[in-house]
């Protein structure tokens, strides 16, 4: 049985929208292709060193289509085979959105201070904490802030402020890391030394993540 059988696509009255405010206009996608985009973000989040856009919307539209799958499995018998298949994915899935946010989540918690500097700096429709986990983070620094000042930072004055920049922990964001090009793409720098190289589509490359982040935002490539 294919996965395609197992999550089949929604009927043409049960399509999902697209939220993506990039999209000239609203793009109409299944159930299946909402999972392909939460486990490519599960994915790119897993390899890569910085956190990247949040992916909100498709979450809750995956967790209203397992609540769908649940729904539709009461009818089934549990000795049967196909609730077994069924039920098999339905705990991938889960285990696929759970793994996402408790990445993000670990990511947040190390670079906190960082991430929050980043992402007052930009526009709102390009933030990458959602407004649950931008909450999370700064209640999370302030707590550690304060904890850090209680046991610390009271008996060291001179490092109260001067030193306050010099606490914030970034990512590497030079690591390599292995991307594989979902389009062809012309004229990558991939080294120090302005080499440049094509990149064809569906070829995996070893590069620092840097050089290659846009095409990763732009979904040009994707982390492998």
């Amino acid at each position: 049985m294919s996965e395609g059988d197992i999550i089949p696509p929604l009927s043409d009255s049960e399509h999902i929208e697209d939220f993506d405010e990039q999209a000239d206009e609203e793009e109409l996608i299944t159930a299946q292709k909402v999972l392909e985009i939460v486990e490519t973000a599960w994915q790119n989040e897993l390899c890569a060193p910085e956190i990247l856009q949040h992916q909100t919307d498709m979450l809750e539209l995956m967790q209203g289509q397992v609540a769908h799958m649940e729904e539709n499995m009461k009818d089934l018998d549990k000795n049967d085979f196909r609730f077994i298949v069924h039920q098999m994915e339905l705990e991938r899935i889960r285990y696929v959105m759970a793994s996402y946010l408790r990445c993000r989540l670990q990511k947040i918690e190390n670079y906190t201070r960082h991430i929050l500097n980043e992402d007052e700096a930009r526009d709102v429709s390009e933030k990458r904490l959602s407004p649950e986990e931008s909450k999370y983070a700064q209640e999370y620094g302030d707590n550690v802030e304060q904890y850090f000042q209680q046991v610390a930072l009271q008996y060291m004055p001179n490092m109260q402020r001067s030193e306050a920049e010099q606490r914030i922990v970034r990512p590497n964001l030079m690591s390599h890391v292995f991307i594989k090009a979902n389009v062809a793409v012309p004229a990558v720098v991939v080294g120090v030394d302005d080499e440049e190289v094509d990149l064809a589509a569906g070829s995996p490359h070893i590069i620092p993540y840097q050089l290659v982040s846009d095409l990763i935002h732009k979904n040009q490539a994707q982390l492998i």
